[in-house]
């Protein structure tokens, strides 16, 4: 700890005896941070988050100062409180303190950060029109130590910086009303596989990123759904408390589960050590825990609904504390499941009429309105309109459907809004034709078109009245397994967004860390435009400048000593040209995985290696770098990025080896004699095959050291149901008839993990509610059986660790769990070690235990 250790633990310790402006003993420039006595639980969670900050980027443990009425004396001060706060209201009034700050017109969201001089001590304000709005001057001003926010986490920097306060003047105004994301069921990349803590973990980290929307949609029976989000059927099945009575089979992604391209199989028999990841064969979401791969009991199949509606209602009412707007929906025309279909039947009712429809409608939203909060409910319209014509009919029907629900919303008095979705605006002859049909009331919105490769619809511009949001791809499903770098292109979509009068911006996406600059650049742009240029693009210009964008990312990544030749290299690598057409996707970073019979597929590349692999010159470009990086966490954040390059090297030699492999199966097959195709494979087939397996062993020993989520084990099973199979298992049947044996050992997968020893965290929580526990589940890569895990934590700053026990769950799966009661409300460091017999440590986070992951605990009154 630096100077005033001892000296603010006296301070903490009188300022509890003699009240909360007893700050006397403290030590000459300490800084005191002050909030209101009576603040609201967003402006107690700034005061704390600034604390919490200052402490990992300084390593001072900063006093909070209660009161309502008075400000200390002696010291540098950080007061954050709402505008209209007494303590506020002293630094703006200018009989005692003339500092020319005006808060008094601050709107909710809105927030002022000023530094200002008091008796000859600094003085920051950060004054929010809300608190809602202070919470975001908070996290902008922890933004001024180099800390940066992103929906898997945080950064901050190695090493230490002195703890002294910067002049600040700026105003923040959302230039969107709402911003936000739209993580999109139905890949286990994306919330099929969060769990109620990973819900709770992205909203704490949207409210950093000074976002306040996340949006939900539910794929509907046919296809690969229903999704167990949105409930359909009828008032009467429903209870007082939102459990439903009657529903059908539903689920999310899980292993034993065939979607998408992707073969049901067991995580056991997974191949090169990606078994590790999982702790059981039938893996899936916590909410069909005991129900892999479908719930198949009408009991079951009631449970699934109900357990996840308590996990929405959990997370929503969480994100509403946070000032986030929440959002679910369905697709219209409305698809009723075929058994609810039956059961309306049995009633004596025609599941097809419009008045028995709205009686769905009635009977779901009233189930919503027991079962989670939510702000809005979309209506999304059919898919096939982005890519082909409609008959005027089936546009009828949608009509129709839409107004069916707005009545249905009507009656039942729904406190939520309605708003339209999908993968256009509108019908494909007019996509305004239903601003003509729907009260303005009803917001409209839609994901750009051609999966983010065609610019935000213009036809926004055309309508008035009614909330208007724009949603661009922060990454696309074709390309769902390697990384697409897309900050130029939010900053454009986010710039003709705000040209169309665009109300609200948001993001679809499935995936989180490997977003990071996407993530970052279009939560920036729903707040500020004016800090990088947008000159007139020309016609084949498809993103704005990031030059400004990759030289700070760069550096609060990597740290300064190689900064401007990555921020360089990011920079040609984001990005790509406007794109003419459905089949015109080209990117300035090489794009090994398209759309293949599901997400993140391959396709044999016919070309030879030595011609692709000049597109991968950056890789080893960037490695070469890799010296000058400095610090624990900076090597750590280094190393991510450089192996998913070369783990996107190694796939496109995969798919060139794999293109060799093909045209010599083609030869074989077409031999006539048995015994010439068993040696025609013998002598040329199996070598290739050799160097296919190992081609695809290396990409997995890439993927594998890249996996610190859940969105990056969702790619982990990708490959182990989707791309092995379709390149290596299948193929690998017809070459063993054409042997009349087995493959030799090395030309089949092999189960072992090969890779360097790591941990990792995939659900981070850094806030918590007062109660509530810290669940953890830990992953372990390449140690042995006999490692031990300890969890060392202590309170925020202060005392001596204790050790705390961590249970092998199975395979390299460990869990610990602190429970809000041991807890305490207190704010707390923790760390976690894995120790082999034969004495090699590992540490999370990788900076521990010189810097701890930390947690604040606030209460809810």
């Amino acid at each position: 700890m630096k100077r005033g250790k001892n000296c603010i633990t006296i301070v903490m310790l009188v300022a509890m005896l003699l009240g909360p402006l007893s700050v006397f003993g403290a030590a000459a420039g300490t800084t005191v941070i002050v909030r209101a006595k009576t603040a609201e639980f967003a402006e107690r969670l700034a005061a704390k988050e600034i604390r919490r900050y200052l402490y990992l980027r300084t390593g001072e443990l900063l006093p909070i100062v209660i009161s309502d009425n008075k400000l200390p004396q002696g010291f540098d001060l950080i007061v954050v409180g709402r505008k209209d706060r007494r303590i506020v209201r002293m630094l703006t009034d200018k009989d005692i303190a003339p500092v020319g700050v005006s808060i008094s017109l601050l709107d909710s969201e809105q927030y002022q950060l000023r530094t200002v001089e008091l008796d000859g001590h600094s003085v920051i304000l950060i004054a929010g029109g809300d608190s809602i709005g202070t919470l975001y001057g908070a996290y902008r001003f922890v933004e001024q130590f180099g800390v940066r926010f992103y929906l898997h986490g945080d950064t901050i920097p190695d090493g230490r910086v002195e703890m002294k306060l910067p002049k600040v003047a700026e105003r923040g105004t959302p230039l969107f009303e709402l911003r936000g994301i739209q993580p999109f069921h139905d890949f286990p990349e994306g919330p099929d596989w969060w769990d109620v803590d990973d819900y709770k973990a992205v909203m704490g980290q949207l409210a950093k990123l000074r976002m306040n929307f996340i949006g939900l949609h539910t794929y509907p029976e046919g296809g690969n759904g229903p999704e167990p989000t949105v409930w359909i059927g009828l008032a009467e099945d429903v209870k007082a408390d939102g459990r439903v009575k009657f529903s059908y089979r539903s689920s999310y992604a899980n292993s034993l589960r065939g979607m998408w391209g992707y073969a049901a199989k067991k995580t056991g028999d997974y191949s090169f050590g990606a078994a590790q990841l999982f702790e059981r064969d039938d893996y899936g979401p916590a909410v069909m825990a005991g129900m892999v791969p479908f719930p198949e009991t009408a009991e079951q199949q009631n449970e699934l609904f109900n357990r996840t509606g308590d996990m929405l209602k959990d997370a929503f009412t969480y994100a509403h504390a946070l000032g986030i707007k929440t959002c679910v929906g369905t697709e219209t025309p409305l698809a009723i499941p075929k058994i609810v279909k039956a059961h309306i039947r049995s009633l004596g009712k025609n599941p097809s009429e419009p008045s028995v429809i709205e009686q769905v409608y009635e009977g779901m939203f009233e189930r919503i309105m027991k079962a989670y909060p939510v702000d809005y409910y979309w209506l999304w319209t059919p898919e096939g309109w982005t890519w082909r014509g409609a008959k005027d009919e089936d546009v009828l029907a949608t009509q129709r459907d839409l107004l069916t629900a707005v009545g249905a919303a009507r009656d039942v008095a729904a406190p939520f809004k309605l708003a339209t979705c999908g993968w256009v605006l509108g019908p494909p002859k007019d996509r305004t034709q239903f601003d003509r049909v729907l009260a303005k009331d009803v917001a409209f919105s839609c994901i750009n078109r051609n999966v983010g490769f065609s610019p935000v619809e213009p036809n926004f511009a055309h309508l008035e009245g009614r909330g208007k949001w724009a949603i661009p791809w922060m990454e696309d499903d074709p390309a769902l397994t390697i990384a697409q770098l897309w900050a130029g292109r939010m900053r454009a979509d986010a710039a003709d967004a705000l040209k169309y009068g665009c109300t609200g911006l948001m993001g679809i996406h499935w995936r989180t860390r490997i977003l990071g600059p996407n993530v970052s650049a279009l939560a920036q742009a729903a707040w500020d435009q004016n800090r990088w240029k947008t000159p007139v693009q020309d016609a084949n210009q498809r993103d704005m400048p990031v030059g400004d964008f990759y030289r700070d990312w760069a550096v609060t990544q990597f740290g300064p000593e190689a900064a401007a030749e990555l921020a360089a290299l990011f920079c040609r690598l984001d990005g790509g040209p406007l794109s003419k057409s459905r089949n015109d996707r080209r990117t300035n970073l090489p794009r090994p995985a398209t759309w293949a019979n599901g997400p993140g597929g391959l396709k044999p590349d016919p070309r030879p290696w030595q011609q692709v692999s000049r597109e991968y010159a950056f890789v080893d470009e960037m490695a070469g770098l890799r010296s000058r990086i400095k610090g624990a966490g900076n090597l750590e954040r280094f190393d991510y990025w450089l192996n998913n390059f070369r783990y996107m090297r190694a796939v496109a030699k995969t798919n060139c080896t794999w293109a060799r492999f093909n045209r010599i199966m083609k030869k074989i097959r077409v031999q006539k004699n048995a015994e010439q195709k068993k040696r025609l494979a013998i002598q040329t087939a199996i070598p290739i095959r050799r160097q296919l397996v190992a081609d695809v062993a290396d990409v997995q020993k890439y993927l594998l050291s890249t996996i610190t989520t859940k969105g990056g084990m969702g790619n982990v099973m990708n490959w182990q149901q989707h791309l092995i199979p379709k390149i290596v298992t299948d193929p690998a049947k017809e070459l063993a008839k054409i042997l009349g044996e087995a493959l030799p050992a090395d030309a089949i997968p092999w189960k072992r993990y090969d890779g360097a020893e790591r941990m990792y965290v995939p659900t981070v929580r850094s806030s918590l509610m007062q109660g509530e526990d810290l669940r953890l589940k830990i992953i372990v890569l390449g140690k042995r059986g006999d490692a031990e895990l300890t969890l060392y934590r202590r309170q925020l700053g202060e005392g001596e660790y204790r050790k705390l026990p961590v249970e092998h769950v199975g395979r390299g799966v460990y869990s610990a769990r602190l429970s809000g009661q041991s807890i305490n409300g207190r704010d707390f460091e923790y760390y976690i070690e894995a120790k082999s017999a034969g004495g090699s440590k590992l540490h999370w986070p990788v900076t521990a235990p010189e810097r701890n992951q930390t947690v604040v605990v606030t209460s809810a009154e």
